[in-house]
């Protein structure tokens, strides 16, 4: 029995520490949209929406996964910041016609507004966002 409870003690340990590593390599900022969220997490958002057309065998997708993360931080209360996995969400990525990943596109009142396909390096990304976005409001103390 202890001999059991060691191996399940262990096997939980080894599951809690794969979920530290997973969430720590995503940001918390970048929220998971499927095909049925995509209505209203993207298309019904008030604010603009940065979506990630990625997937997890894509090289290029996991080099850019970390800007993305870092843009979503630094944009946090202008921009909204999702990801979409392709070969889970088909509907969205067809109606979209995503052929190429990675693939962001900007979204402004339920319009596309900006699109980057490939790999892009983060200058080029925060660029067409500063372009895109409306100004940031100053705060008044």
């Amino acid at each position: 029995m202890k001999k059991r409870t060691g191996i399940y003690l262990t096997a939980l340990a080894l599951l809690a520490m794969t979920g530290a590593c997973s969430k720590s390599g995503s940001d918390s900022s970048v929220l998971v949209v499927t095909d049925s969220s995509f209505q209203k997490e993207v298309i019904n958002s008030d604010q603009p929406v940065l979506v990630d057309f990625w997937a997890t065998w894509c090289g290029p997708c996991r080099m850019y996964g970390p800007i993305v993360d870092k843009v979503a931080e630094d944009y946090k209360g202008r921009l909204k910041v999702v990801r979409v996995d392709v070969d889970q969400n088909p509907q969205v990525s067809r109606f979209f016609k995503i052929q190429a990943i990675p693939n962001s596109l900007l979204f402004q009142k339920g319009n596309i507004v900006k699109t980057w396909v490939g790999y892009i390096p983060e200058n080029e990304l925060r660029s067409g966002l500063d372009q895109a976005l409306p100004a940031a409001q100053p705060s008044h103390l």
